[in-house]
């Protein structure tokens, strides 16, 4: 695969979230754009044409929906995939995101290396890959073990 066919685009407001992926996917083998908001987004999407963008939901100005639903509608850019990544976890959240257009959803916190590994596995399939995101989702809060509290 090309380094064109590799690229993942990180859009994040956070410096230390996007430099720690940007970093870590680097080492890895990834070629990274990094973007601190929509609007930078769209400026490096339509120059770079990433294979992938992990895209932020939560920013000033043009917000990662807005981002993505822009995406979309562009033919230029509308095969590029495009990955939520964001501290909303709640299924609303994933569902107005993949409304947005985004194919892929993680929710923060999440492991680096098991991002790293779905990514890949995305980068190499393409849409098929997307699965791999499947395993990255905590667990139904039913399934989670509860919490027993003891007296002193």
């Amino acid at each position: 695969m090309t380094e064109a066919r590799r690229s993942v685009l990180i859009v994040d407001d956070s410096p230390d979230g996007r430099e720690m992926l940007a970093e870590y996917l680097t080492f890895r083998g990834f070629a990274v754009i990094e973007a601190t908001n929509g609007e930078e987004a769209l400026v490096q999407a339509r120059a770079r044409h990433p294979t992938v963008v992990l895209m932020d939901l939560q920013m000033p100005g043009i917000g990662g929906w807005e981002a993505t639903r822009q995406l979309k509608a562009d033919p230029f850019t509308r095969d590029i995939i495009v990955i939520a990544v964001t501290a909303h976890a709640l299924t609303p959240d994933e569902t107005i995101a993949r409304q947005a257009g985004c194919d892929g959803f993680i929710s923060k916190p999440y492991a680096i290396k098991a991002v790293a590994d779905a990514l890949g596995e995305v980068l190499r399939r393409g849409r098929s890959g997307l699965v791999e995101l499947d395993g990255l989702k905590p667990p139904p809060r039913a399934a989670r073990k509860p919490r027993t509290i003891t007296a002193l």
